[in-house]
Order: C-alpha cells, then sequence, then structure tokens
C-alpha cells in the first residue's frame, strides 16, 4: 500500500498529502484529496491509501483546464479506475 502524510487543509473542500508508492521511497509527491478524506488524522501524520490509485492532472470544473501552482507546476489528485 502507499502511504502519505497529511500536509494541511487547503480552502474548504480539499486537504493537501504528500503521496509515496511505498514507504521506501525518498521523494513524495503533492495531491489534493477530499477534505474528508483525512478526518480524524493530523497534520503531518502518516496513513496509507488503498492500492490502484494514480495521479491524475486537476480541472478546473468551470473552464475545462488543467490547474496549476503560481509557477506553473501541475496540481493533482488521487483517482481509481481506468484512465
Amino acid at each position: 500500500m502507499a502511504v502519505a502524510k497529511f500536509h494541511s487543509f487547503r480552502g474548504q473542500k480539499s486537504a493537501l498529502v504528500l503521496v509515496k508508492a511505498n514507504k521506501f521511497q525518498m521523494v513524495a509527491t503533492p495531491a489534493y484529496v477530499p477534505k474528508e478524506a483525512v478526518e480524524g488524522i493530523k497534520e503531518g501524520e502518516e496513513f496509507t491509501i488503498p492500492d490502484g490509485y494514480r495521479l491524475a492532472p486537476m480541472v478546473d470544473a468551470e473552464t475545462g483546464e488543467a490547474r496549476t501552482t503560481e509557477s506553473g507546476a501541475q496540481l493533482h489528485t488521487l483517482v481509481w479506475g481506468e484512465a
């Protein structure tokens, strides 16, 4: 199972987590999840993520465009199922 660390809440609907495929991986990938996904987990705490996820670009629901940081880096979310 993948491991993640709860980084912080972002806005009223989402939370930022840092995801690693396993505990042996050094670098984590930031991803946004629904706020409810980290309910009961404290900032900085690690937890497991169910297998079968993939990172997908976060898309603005209104414009259909990929969301990015101010510096232009693409934002990601976790999804399960086919691409």
